[in-house]
């Protein structure tokens, strides 16, 4: 990931307010309400709420990819990702702090890895796709077939079983110290909805989280990064992207572009760390196997269908 595009986007994102969905404008709410169907979850997370400050991209951006989301070939890709993390941070040890906030946790289990992947095919869409160079002949190892890319194959649907975000506006001074603490331990602002949303619902488990990023390795936490970053970009290759070179029929200036990748580009290094934080609240509840895959797996016939 770019460190200059981050550190920018960074400034942009401390500078912008986020949308929230009941003061959004008329033409964001068709939009959440396509993100919030297509990952099953009551609320808009964090980074989708930020791009809102541009609505033609994030309209363009969403239209364009949701039908991916709505994929079994998404799903594998997140449940990959967790594999990855859990295995990566297995010797986490177990903690009782994170039982009070076990639906908090979970939620973000769920979601950590499908918001890494949109903001990574979003990113990859902005700043052009690239080829990967062939590895040399007799070098490769047979691999399993990918699930087939299938869009929109599941249901608009909303999941009873994912809690909605608790009210997180009010920071109390303890919990934002606590905040600030776990920003020094990734290298980025606490924006995200499981920080803050444990910064106002257990300020013991957002100590026990912090205490649990300290014996992390740096060494670790950069091949962590360094994989997880990896897997997104192989898995959304396979994917239609949604490409920069039309944004502007679609009133999405070239001059906004600059800005739009750089806050791309931060929320993308925002939600890796969220998705390592999840990991860990994960894997100190239930143990490093059950962390391999998705707290809610994904039973058609089980959900509440909204559309199709």
């Amino acid at each position: 990931m770019q460190g200059h595009l981050t550190e920018r986007g960074l400034a942009i994102l401390q500078e912008i307010s986020e949308v929230w969905p009941s003061a959004a404008p008329a033409r964001i709410r068709p939009v959440y309400d396509d993100l919030r169907t297509a990952l099953h979850t009551p609320d808009v997370p964090f980074a989708f709420r930020f791009l809102a400050h541009w609505p033609p991209y994030l309209a363009y951006a969403v239209r364009q990819f949701s039908p991916f989301v709505r994929s079994l070939a998404f799903e594998d890709a997140a449940d990959t990702l967790r594999a990855e993390a859990a295995s990566a941070l297995a010797q986490t040890p177990q903690s009782p702090a994170f039982e009070p906030v076990r639906a908090l946790v979970l939620r973000e289990h769920y979601l950590a890895p499908k918001v890494l992947l949109i903001l990574t095919a979003f990113a990859v869409g902005l700043r052009g796709r690239t080829s990967e160079a062939a590895p040399p002949l007799g070098t490769t190892l047979p691999t399993p077939e990918p699930i087939p890319v299938r869009p929109a194959e599941l249901p608009r649907a909303l999941d009873e079983r994912i809690v909605p975000l608790p009210e997180i506006g009010l920071i109390s001074d303890k919990a934002q110290a606590l905040l600030d603490e776990l920003a020094a331990l990734r290298g980025i602002p606490s924006l995200d909805d499981f920080s803050r949303a444990l910064a106002v619902q257990d300020l013991r488990a957002l100590s026990a989280l912090n205490a649990l990023r300290r014996t992390l390795p740096a060494d670790l936490l950069a091949t962590v990064r360094r994989q997880l970053l990896e897997l997104a970009d192989r898995a959304i290759r396979r994917l239609t992207l949604p490409g920069s070179k039309v944004l502007p029929d679609f009133m999405v200036p070239n001059s906004a572009l600059p800005d739009i990748e750089a806050a791309v580009t931060a929320l993308q290094a925002i939600a890796l760390e969220v998705l390592i934080d999840a990991t860990l609240g994960r894997v100190a509840m239930d143990g490093a196997s059950a962390a391999q895959r998705s707290p809610y797996p994904i039973t058609v016939g089980a959900q509440q269908e909204t559309g199709a």
